[in-house]
């Protein structure tokens, strides 16, 4: 199991959930990895010593996505300590409340688009001239499910998800031909703490029952699809959106 072997990685929310799993994996297959997050997340120490027992290179730099400097200086920590940045993980985000569209009050809007586009938007910008001087890259961003389905009193959040997707799919048309990649994952609904921490359940069991495979995703579920886009293996894959969401979007 080495399909990333001497990769060079950075994840942004990276702490817990999908991000968590996805850092795992990746040293599981062969990568160093530098774990981004917000400086208060607790399990930042836990997680480098599991990578560390993979026998490869991991450290933490603290990253909110909310402040371009601090993104700006992530990839440059990973350049610095690893030498290159192969891949790069953008999968900080946040849920919106459910407003009405008309109700949702402008501060929320902002931050929820703030945090999931924008947060993404730096985290390209500042891996993609690193990688074009490399002639190798993977970014892969993370967006949701609800980017191609949406629903009611999920405006910003559905918003943010589907600006992440068109986002990649310009990265992919700029950037095919240096040798980068860009595409992103859009999970279904997943055991993480931002799903629990959304409460409503009567509104998830009513997800679920609407999809062929009736049970909440685990994240290790969906981070295979990051080991995937970050291998050779996808080498022909750019500008794609990968659903793994348990056939809640079939057409």
């Amino acid at each position: 199991m080495n399909r990333l072997e001497g990769k060079k990685a950075l994840v942004i929310g990276a702490s817990t959930g999908i991000g968590r799993e996805v850092c795992r994996l990746f040293a599981l297959e062969g990568a160093d990895v530098c774990v981004g997050d917000l400086g208060h997340a607790v399990d930042k120490a836990s997680l480098l010593g599991q990578l560390a027992d993979f026998g490869h290179d991991a450290f933490a730099v603290e990253v909110d996505v909310l402040v371009e400097e601090q993104v700006k200086a992530a990839v440059d920590a990973t350049v610095a300590r690893f030498g290159r940045i192969d891949i790069i993980v953008n999968n900080a985000g946040v849920p919106s409340s459910h407003y009405l569209l008309h109700e949702e009050p402008t501060e929320e809007f902002d931050f929820v688009m703030n945090v999931n586009l924008r947060g993404v938007y730096f985290g390209m910008k500042y891996a993609i001239p690193y990688m074009k001087e490399q002639g190798w890259g993977r970014i892969i961003n993370t967006a949701s499910n609800l980017a191609h389905r949406p629903i009611a009193t999920g405006s910003s959040y559905s918003a943010s998800k589907a600006g992440v997707v068109a986002l990649s799919v310009v990265g992919a048309l700029e950037l095919g031909q240096y040798g980068i990649t860009v595409n992103t994952v859009c999970p279904g609904p997943t055991d993480t703490p931002m799903l629990r921490g959304m409460g409503a359940p009567e509104r998830l069991n009513k997800m679920l029952e609407t999809l062929p495979i009736s049970r909440v995703a685990q994240p290790i579920e969906i981070a295979w699809a990051y080991v995937y886009l970050a291998s050779d293996e996808a080498s022909y894959t750019t500008g794609q959106s990968i659903s793994p969401n348990g056939g809640h979007v079939m057409w």
